[in-house]
């Protein structure tokens, strides 16, 4: 097989996002009516700062992260730089129709890593057919299911 190619960008994080904004909302108008009580307005005040790091994450990962590249080649998938041999993938999921995401996981995880998801900035009839033949080659399972990442 030869080399393949495809442009793939993070996924969106908007549902994650719209959640920390929610979080920060409601912890916020805690910390403002218990600004009295120490233990409440602590631990509110710590939810809010994690929440807020998980935000700018999110964020950063969503709308300033560049496109990078895919390339499928024999037995390898190289994806944002990390070669990932087809022995140890454990399942590729694709979750979604439209702009679907594709998460790869690895053996001994049960959580797909946020290194190993991307979608197709273009062409994604193509590319999703691409990596299926290439899947089939390997004796890798795809399949199409949702899956969880970290932030």
């Amino acid at each position: 097989m030869k080399e393949i190619k495809h442009p793939v960008k993070s996924p969106t994080r908007i549902k994650t996002i719209i959640g920390m904004i929610i979080i920060i909302l409601t912890q916020s108008n805690l910390v403002f009516r218990s600004w009295d009580k120490r233990g409440i307005f602590y631990a509110s005040l710590m939810v809010i700062l994690l929440c807020l790091v998980v935000l700018l994450l999110a964020l950063y990962r969503t709308f300033f992260k560049k496109p990078t590249e895919l390339c499928l080649s024999n037995e390898l998938i190289i994806l944002n730089g990390e070669i990932i041999n087809s022995r140890d993938i454990k399942v590729i999921m694709t979750m979604g129709y439209f702009k679907p995401v594709i998460g790869i996981l690895p053996y001994k995880r049960r959580i797909v890593p946020m290194d190993m998801t991307f979608r197709y900035l273009k062409d994604e009839d193509r590319g999703i057919s691409n990596l299926k033949s290439w899947a089939k080659m390997n004796n890798v399972q795809m399949v199409n299911k949702s899956f969880q990442t970290w932030i």
